[in-house]
C-alpha cells in the first residue's frame, strides 16, 4: 500500500518544479512591492535611522517597520479584502454601526446608554429655554423640532438589536421639560409613525424623502396652527417636485468602511426616491430685504440638509425658508453660529426653528455646550 504514495521525480516531469517556481515568484513579487513601497517614503522620514545607538536600541528597526507599513502600496487592497471577509463571515460593521435586518444599518449611538443622560438632556433644555427667552425679548419666536431616532421609527428592522426600554420616553420627557418652560416643541414621531413607506434610508443615518416630507408637512402645519406663519394663498404647483428612483449609498456605508468594497461583498445599494424641488418665489428680488425677508430660519443638523427637508418645508409653507443648518453641527453648532452672526443681528427672522435629533440629547456635553451653559450663569 505504501507504494501508492511513492513520489518519483522522473515521472513527475516539469511539474516537480511548480512549488519552487511559485515560491520564487512570491518572494520576487514581495521584494518588488517592498522596494517600490520603500522608494515612496520621503527622505526626511529616514532621518536618524543610521544612528548606531538607535540601531542597538531597536529604534531604527521600529522606524523602518513604521515607514514600510505607512507606505506599503498594497495596504489599502489588503485592508479592503480584510474588511470584506469580516463583513461576509461575521457581519462586522465596526464600532460605530450595527447591522439590523438584511441590508439595514443603524448607528451604535442610538442603542447606547450614556452616563448622566437625563442631566445632559436637561442641560440642553436649559440652553434652549434661555435662548427662547432671549429671542422673545426681540419679538422672535423659537420653535424646537425633535427628530426621533432611526432605531425608534424603523424598529421593525432591528432584527435582534437591543434598544433599551428606558429610551422609550426620552423624547416625550424632553419635550415636556421644554413645554413646562413655555417653549414650543414638536416631536416628529407621530408624523413619521403615520407614514406607510420606509422613512429612513437603509444604509444611512438620516431620514429619506418620505420621512423628511412628512416631517416638513407636520412642522408647517404646527407653525400655522400657532399663527406664526400664514397658510399659503395659492395652491402648490403640482410640478414643483420632480422625483425619480436612483441608486444611493448612505453615510453608514462609509462609517462602517463598507463603501469601497466590490458590490458583491457589501450590502446591496439602495434604490430610493430623489427629488428636485423648485424654490418658492419670494416677495422681492432681495431675499433678505424687508419685503422678502424669510419668516422662518432653520438651524440644526444634517437632518435639515438631508433629503430636501428644507425645500419641502418651504413648499408646505408657501414661502422661503432660510436654512442655516450645519452638517456635523451637533446640538449647538448651527444655532450658536447663526444667533451670533451679523446676518441674524441685522436681518432677524420672525421664527427660528431649532431642529434637534433625539440621539443628541443623552450624549456627554461638548466643550462648546459647556461654554454656552456657563455663559448662562447659575441656575435659578
Amino acid at each position: 500500500m505504501s507504494e501508492c504514495f511513492n513520489f518519483d521525480p522522473k515521472k513527475a516531469g516539469w511539474t516537480r518544479f511548480l512549488p519552487v517556481t511559485a515560491f520564487a515568484a512570491i518572494m520576487l513579487g514581495g521584494l518588488i512591492v517592498t522596494q517600490t513601497s520603500l522608494n515612496a517614503v520621503p527622505t526626511e522620514r529616514w532621518a536618524g535611522i543610521d544612528n548606531p545607538k538607535r540601531l542597538l536600541d531597536g529604534d531604527a528597526t521600529r522606524q523602518f517597520s513604521a515607514q514600510l507599513n505607512n507606505y506599503f502600496m498594497l495596504s489599502k487592497p489588503f485592508a479592503k479584502i480584510e474588511r470584506g471577509v469580516t463583513w461576509l463571515l461575521a457581519g462586522d460593521t465596526g464600532v460605530s454601526v450595527r447591522k439590523g435586518c438584511a441590508d439595514w444599518l443603524f448607528l451604535t449611538d442610538e442603542l447606547t446608554p450614556f452616563a448622566n443622560a437625563a442631566d445632559n438632556a436637561a442641560a440642553r433644555a436649559r440652553i434652549i429655554t434661555q435662548t427662547a427667552s432671549d429671542l422673545q425679548k426681540r419679538g422672535i419666536k423659537l420653535v424646537v423640532a425633535v427628530v426621533p431616532d432611526k432605531t425608534r421609527i424603523e424598529h421593525d428592522h432591528l432584527c435582534g438589536l437591543h434598544r433599551p426600554a428606558s429610551f422609550a420616553t426620552r423624547v416625550d420627557d424632553w419635550v415636556k421639560i421644554l413645554g413646562d418652560s413655555k417653549v414650543d416643541a414638536l416631536d416628529f414621531t407621530p408624523a413619521l409613525a403615520a407614514t406607510a413607506e420606509e422613512r429612513y434610508y437603509r444604509s444611512d443615518s438620516h431620514w429619506n424623502e418620505h420621512g423628511s416630507n412628512a416631517a416638513a408637512k407636520a412642522l408647517a402645519e404646527y407653525l400655522q396652527a400657532l399663527n406664526l406663519t400664514d397658510k399659503p394663498k395659492d395652491a402648490r404647483d403640482p410640478n414643483a417636485i420632480q422625483s425619480s428612483r436612483v441608486e444611493r449609498s448612505g453615510d453608514l456605508m462609509r462609517v462602517s468602511n463598507l463603501e469601497g468594497l466590490p458590490t458583491w461583498m457589501r450590502p446591496a445599494t439602495e434604490v430610493t426616491q430623489i427629488s428636485k424641488v423648485a424654490p418658492v418665489a419670494v416677495a422681492s428680488d432681495d431675499l433678505f430685504g424687508d419685503a422678502g425677508l424669510p419668516t422662518v430660519a432653520l438651524v440644526g443638523t444634517s437632518f435639515s440638509r438631508a433629503s430636501n427637508f428644507s425645500p419641502f418645508l418651504s413648499q408646505h409653507l408657501g414661502s422661503p425658508v432660510a436654512n442655516l443648518a450645519k452638517d456635523g453641527g451637533d446640538f449647538d453648532g448651527a444655532a450658536y453660529a447663526y444667533l451670533n452672526s451679523n446676518e441674524f443681528k441685522t436681518q432677524a427672522p420672525k421664527v427660528v426653528v431649532w431642529e434637534v435629533p433625539e440621539r443628541m440629547l443623552p450624549k456627554p456635553l461638548s466643550v462648546s455646550e459647556k461654554k454656552w451653559l456657563a455663559s448662562l450663569g447659575p441656575k435659578t
